[in-house]
C-alpha cells in the first residue's frame, strides 16, 4: 500500500503543479482578452466579439482547474465548528467520507461531461467557428483530476485530510 501510496502521490503532486502553471497561464490569457476587449469597445469604438468567447473557454478551464488544485491542496471550503469537537477516529472517518464524496463528484463529472462533449461533438462557437470541445473538454479532464487527488488524499494512512 506504501507503494501504491508513493506513486499517487507523485502523480497528484506533478499533474497539480502543471494544473497549477496552467491556471496562472490561463489567468493572463484571460486578462489579455478582457483588456482587448475593453480596449476596443471604449478606446477604439468598435466592439469585437471573439474576446468573449475566448474569455468563456479560458474562465470554464481556469474554474475547474482551480476546483482540482482545491482538492489536491485541500482548499476547498469546511465547516469545522462540529468536526473539531469530534474525538480524532471520527473526525477521520468523517474526513474520509467527505473525500470519497468529493471524488465520487469527479467521477460524475467525468461520466457527465464526456456524455456532453459525445453529444456537441459536431457544434461549433458561433463567432470563432472553434469546436465547443475546446470548452466542454474542461469537464472530464478536471473530473479525473478531482478523482485522482481525492484519491491519492484517500489513501494516505492516518492524514487528517
Amino acid at each position: 500500500m506504501k507503494v501504491v501510496h508513493a506513486v499517487l502521490r507523485k502523480i497528484s503532486a506533478g499533474l497539480a503543479r502543471a494544473s497549477g502553471i496552467i491556471v496562472v497561464l490561463l489567468c493572463i490569457g484571460l486578462v489579455v482578452s478582457l483588456l482587448t476587449s475593453v480596449f476596443f469597445r471604449y478606446i477604439i469604438g468598435q466592439a469585437l466579439s471573439w474576446p468573449e468567447e475566448i474569455s468563456l473557454i479560458l474562465f470554464t478551464w481556469l474554474v475547474l482547474l482551480a476546483g482540482s488544485l482545491g482538492v489536491h491542496e485541500e482548499f476547498h471550503v469546511r465547516l469545522t465548528i462540529v468536526t473539531g469537537r469530534l474525538p480524532r477516529s471520527f473526525r477521520l472517518i468523517l474526513e474520509r467520507l467527505t473525500t470519497a464524496a468529493i471524488g465520487a463528484f469527479g467521477i460524475i463529472m467525468v461520466y457527465s461531461g464526456y456524455d456532453l462533449v459525445r453529444r456537441t461533438a459536431e457544434h461549433l462557437t458561433p463567432t470563432l467557428r472553434l469546436s465547443l470541445d475546446w470548452l466542454n473538454y474542461a469537464a472530464p479532464v478536471c473530473g479525473a483530476l478531482i478523482c485522482l487527488h481525492a484519491l491519492a488524499a484517500l489513501v494516505e494512512p492516518g492524514k487528517e485530510i
